[in-house]
């Protein structure tokens, strides 16, 4: 009998240290801003990419396409994080949204997915890039980039191109082509008189 109850004590014990140990950490908010914004777009050209509406300096002009205040809660062992305040932010609204495959980052939220594509010469790219503050983190994964009281966290829907390298298209230089050319050499052959033919 007192086997079962020292037991049943040590069982109690290890259930409630969990509880207690999570009470020790002290709660922290964060209130931001959250917004996803798109390229004003004109239609779409020649090559199949979308022509943007610019501004006088000639930049592009975007438009929100979803805004919203929240408070965001973590602890200090667990602060919150840019990728916690987007799902709770969409999850409010009930609005679609899709992680990388990795769970680190939004990869699909409005309708737009990120996605890379190629042709002979460029390969083209679309993704959702945020900025806090007007900046890029430092630590990359919005699962782990911490956000503080005020912060503005944007979501931008981002498209380019760059060129391919593993193209033809690229111009390269053969080190084992064969070149023809002038040889300079000092030294001189002369045939000697047995080895001439008449």
């Amino acid at each position: 009998m007192k086997k079962l109850r020292i037991l049943c004590l040590v069982l109690a014990i290890i259930l409630v240290l969990p509880v207690v140990a999570s009470c020790g950490a002290k709660k922290v908010t964060a209130s931001v801003t959250i917004i996803f914004r798109v390229p004003v777009t004109e239609g779409v050209g020649e090559d199949g990419q979308p022509i943007y509406t610019l501004d006088a300096e000639g930049n592009k002009t975007y438009k929100d396409e979803f805004k919203y205040n929240l408070t965001v809660e973590g602890t200090t062992e667990n602060k919150p994080t840019v990728l916690q305040a987007a799902q709770e932010a969409l999850l409010k609204f009930e609005k679609d949204y899709e992680l990388s495959k990795d769970g680190t980052y939004i990869a699909s939220a409005f309708g737009r997915t990120e996605q890379e594509r190629l042709d002979s010469e460029k390969g083209y790219y679309d993704f959702w890039e945020c900025t806090i503050n007007g900046q890029k983190s430092d630590s990359g994964r919005q699962s782990v980039t911490e956000i503080y009281e005020g912060d503005e966290i944007v979501f931008t829907w981002t498209s380019g191109f760059k060129n391919r390298l593993d193209t033809a298209a690229v111009e390269t230089v053969d080190s084992n082509a064969e070149t023809t050319g002038v040889i300079i050499s000092d030294d001189t052959t002369i045939a000697d008189e047995e080895d001439e033919v008449a």
